[in-house]
């Protein structure tokens, strides 16, 4: 089976659906169960939990920043025709909501929640979870996607590659401003592949 495949047509409320499905257990399992886990490991090796100054604070809405920043690149998803999951994706290039100011957005939500969490908690291992992610997405995940975004929507991938930033919206990073929308990408954010990959 190929990894990364588009959805087969479906209502936009089927794909976000299966999407939520998808974020929910993936966030159970790196949000909750993998960060206990952590903590009782930590707690027999007699390691000391981390005080960080208005940590628990700062780290819960840090953490609720980030899940609403993945429901609302969900649902963006799911008007693009599928989900984030390489073999279930979006059958049109998704720019809208937040994928205008950030090429993946659930990447970043994704970090910054774990980041969250950490601080939450305090987890001195938990702790290098955002960096390791952060840096494993780049450079394992992302060329691969890049590849098939490339060639699910060539030209049009690449105007919207040029103009959206990664990692940083433009208002963040300094001595930038936010260009044109990219040529092409019209409309209500979501274009047409040129040749579907199924």
């Amino acid at each position: 089976m190929r990894l990364y495949r588009t959805a087969r047509p479906a209502s936009g409320r089927r794909h976000l659906l299966k999407t939520l499905a998808w974020m929910a257990l993936v966030w159970f399992l790196a949000l909750v169960a993998l960060p206990t886990l952590l903590r009782r490991v930590e707690r027999a090796a007699g390691v000391r939990r981390l005080e960080i100054p208005g940590g628990r604070v700062l780290g819960g809405v840090l953490l609720v920043a980030a899940s609403a920043l993945g429901v609302r690149s969900a649902v963006a998803m799911a008007g693009g025709g599928g989900t984030p999951v390489p073999f279930d994706a979006a059958a049109r290039l998704v720019v809208s909501g937040p994928y205008r100011w950030v090429r993946n957005p659930m990447a970043v939500g994704g970090v910054a929640q774990s980041l969250g969490v950490a601080l939450a908690l305090g987890s001195p291992t938990y702790l290098l979870v955002p960096p390791v992610g952060a840096l494993a997405w780049h450079l394992l995940v992302r060329p691969s996607e890049e590849r098939f975004l490339r060639a699910c929507f060539g030209e049009q991938f690449e105007d919207y590659r040029s103009a959206v930033p990664l990692w940083l919206p433009h208002a963040l990073r300094p001595g930038t401003s936010r260009p044109a929308a990219p040529r092409g990408l019209a409309g209500r954010g979501l274009t047409r592949p040129r040749s579907p990959v199924h």
